[in-house]
């Protein structure tokens, strides 16, 4: 079931029916639920609320199974969960930052849609912290095979047991933290609301780019808010954080004295994460931090970027 069903009588005997014109329960990829009780589950749940049983009891109902035999049952044994190995995920970042020196022609032409030259996306990707794989998922595939190996994949936590491929396979655009332990895969096109925006592999790491001076800092969220900022013209050294709330105060210890400035997102996850950073930032600087004011029609750098460059937003 691709669409979602809406329907006006729910499952549970103490919710009912909705008054008229009223469809309060949602279906959707064989899951329900009511917005009028906020019960919800698949058909086993919903049936187990209409007759009143277990929902053990209502399956066995509904399949006609054998009640002993099925109780009788014992499940085999989960298989031991595999706990991701840090050194085999920055073995893995290495490898690819050594086997993508170069950034794809597509990663090319998807960066320079989104205002990042290409002069900027070839020098992120000498720095090591912009890669794209191959477009094509089966190629990719084949290439992490290549040059990574299944095994290291593996034990680094990107390729789970029993899947056919990596999930990276199918998000060419990785963007590595600065220390090689931590990266972002991405698709080299705009998200779709029901997609998720990145998969992140690792710890906590940020990315960095180092200006005219190590003493006139911007903080933005995110690598991509790092490259327009470059590409925006600033000569501050920049540090990206893996999101707004992601952070580690030791990572501002060289900031006495310096000149910071934060570069947040104008929405209220920004201003708020802004809000808890500051002290921190002040305490490291040793006095107030500026905080960056994006133009009217732009909630973030990129798309002052885009506003500037005339691009579609």
């Amino acid at each position: 079931m691709s669409g979602t069903i809406r329907y006006s009588i729910c499952p549970n005997p103490e919710c009912g029916a909705s008054s008229e014109g009223s469809v309060k329960v949602s279906v959707k990829d064989d899951t329900w639920k009511c917005f009028a009780c906020n019960k919800h589950g698949d058909v086993i749940e919903a049936a187990s609320l209409y007759l009143g049983k277990s929902p053990l009891e209502t399956a066995l109902e509904l399949s006609g199974a054998d009640a002993n035999a099925i109780r009788s049952y014992t499940p085999p044994k989960p298989k031991p969960a595999i706990e991701r190995d840090d050194s085999a995920l920055e073995e893995v970042f290495s490898k690819l930052v050594a086997a993508l020196p170069e950034p794809s022609r597509d990663g090319i032409e998807y960066l320079a849609g989104r205002g990042i030259s290409p002069e900027i996306t070839r020098t992120a990707c000498r720095k090591g912290i912009l890669l794209t794989l191959p477009s094509n998922p089966k190629e990719a595939k084949e290439f992490l095979l290549h040059h990574i190996g299944q095994g290291l994949m593996t034990r680094a936590g990107l390729w789970k047991e029993g899947s056919k491929a990596p999930a990276a396979a199918f998000r060419p655009l990785v963007l590595v933290s600065n220390n090689r332990r931590a990266a972002e895969f991405r698709y080299l096109r705009a998200t779709r609301s029901d997609e998720v925006k990145s998969l992140r592999y690792g710890t906590i790491a940020p990315w960095g780019w180092l200006g005219e001076s190590k003493q006139r800092i911007l903080i933005t969220e995110g690598c991509i808010d790092l490259l327009s900022a470059v590409a925006l013209g600033t000569k501050r050294s920049i540090m990206g954080l893996p999101g707004c709330e992601n952070w580690r105060p030791e990572w501002f210890e060289t900031f006495r004295g310096a000149d910071v400035l934060a570069a947040f997102d104008d929405d209220d996850a920004g201003r708020t994460a802004l809000e808890k950073i500051r002290p921190v930032l002040e305490a490291a600087v040793g006095g107030p931090i500026g905080t960056y004011t994006l133009p009217p029609g732009a909630k973030d750098l990129n798309e002052e970027l885009k506003l500037k460059l005339g691009l579609k937003m």
